[in-house]
């Protein structure tokens, strides 16, 4: 469970073999998918598509996602059951059950009314969201409705512990805290804890059931309160590319990040408020900035196979030619969209869409990751969206 290198001489000659101390690194195929809102939500949905058209959705082994990439994985997850692959690997429905339905919520207005009724007395916002979230996309699913495989990990930063809680069907875990087997959380409630953006949408709560949280070696805060009532915010305040549960595990990483792009200020304002917004989202930058420089460390060294796709930079970056025509503008335009649980113009959300499609395409391509299924890239496969 440890999220740091392990000590001791055995273990420390397994991790020694491999950067990120990784000792249990598999042949399998790992999905990152990033914060950012509905912005990344609808550019996760992009890529689905693009993925699924290769044959890369089929062979998943694990998808780890934050804030509004949970949002993305959730629907996936709650649907994959009903995907029906065909003898390539390739869902012949996921329109009808992944895309329609996360379609339908980007529509939706949901921050703004789940922060100005989270004013009322004990009423919090990220459980109004919740609530959205298991109307329009969950419908009451927990946990343990979620596939065995591939496995979707959902991450939310701990405000008690300053480290990751992680959920998933078999387990819930904080390394410093223990570990809680088979938790039956609906599904909704963690996406919103995961995508409990500071301050408006955070913090979010969960009540844990008594002993449910079992201690683990080295879980130097497994007591009281930490065990009983978990205090969470967003999971992209620790990672916001859903690195953690993917890259000491697996040989081959697919990162799609739709994540905020922090842009330059001539004249940033001197207000003591306006200095710590400024400031917190540099540093929150400079950590997804240090986390994709060891990615692609790992894709150099060759310890890793890596496809990273990212709206921060136009499909011409990949190197492998634009085949769908997609301007560094309209890569601009994605990128600029604000990351909020908003219903955004239709021209910015089809936009968002294509771009996830456009630039998971050029990194595949791109990548040494082999590709199951030979398929030109198309818009005319994508979505239609009202």
């Amino acid at each position: 469970m440890s999220e740091v290198p392990s000590q001791g001489g055995a273990l420390e000659t397994a991790a020694a073999a491999d950067f990120l101390g990784g000792q249990k690194l598999e042949d399998g195929i790992g999905l990152c998918l990033s914060g950012g809102g509905f912005r990344a939500m609808l550019f996760h949905l992009g890529a689905f598509v693009r993925m699924n058209e290769l044959g890369l959705l089929a062979k998943l082994d694990r998808v780890a996602s934050v804030s509004g990439g949970s949002l993305a994985a959730g629907a996936l997850a709650v649907a994959w059951d009903q995907l029906t692959f065909d003898q390539t690997g390739v869902a012949t429905n996921l329109i009808e059950r992944v895309a329609e339905p996360i379609l339908n919520l980007s529509s939706k207005y949901v921050d703004i009314p789940a922060i100005a009724l989270g004013f009322l007395p004990f009423v919090h916002a990220s459980e109004l969201a919740a609530l959205a979230y298991d109307h329009w996309l969950f419908r009451g699913k927990t946990l343990q409705d979620l596939p065995t495989n591939p496995r979707f990990s959902f991450t939310a930063t701990s405000l008690q512990s300053g480290v990751l809680w992680r959920f998933a069907r078999d387990y819930a875990a904080d390394y410093r805290v223990g570990m809680w087997r088979n938790p039956s959380l609906r599904i909704a409630s963690v996406v919103a804890a995961s995508a409990a953006f500071p301050p408006y949408l955070s913090p979010a709560y969960i009540d844990v059931p008594p002993g449910a949280v079992r201690p683990e070696s080295g879980a130097d805060l497994h007591r009281e309160p930490y065990t009983t009532r978990l205090c969470l915010t967003d999971g992209g305040v620790y990672d916001n590319l859903g690195l953690e549960p993917i890259w000491k595990r697996y040989k081959t990483i697919l990162v799609s990040d739709g994540g905020a792009i922090i842009p330059p200020s001539i004249a940033p304002r001197t207000n003591w408020l306006s200095l710590a917004v400024r400031a917190s989202n540099i540093a929150l930058q400079q950590g997804v900035n240090m986390r994709r420089r060891v990615l692609f460390g790992l894709e150099r060294t060759g310890e890793r196979r890596i496809a990273y796709w990212g709206i921060g930079e136009p499909v011409a970056s990949y190197g492998v030619g634009d085949e769908l025509r997609f301007t560094a503008e309209q890569t601009r335009q994605a990128a600029e969209v604000p990351t909020r649980l908003t219903k955004y113009p239709l021209n910015a959300r089809v936009n968002i869409v294509r771009a996830g499609y456009a630039h998971a395409d050029a990194a595949l391509r791109a990548s040494r990751i082999p590709l199951p299924v030979a398929s030109k890239p198309d818009f005319s496969r994508l979505p239609d969206i009202r």
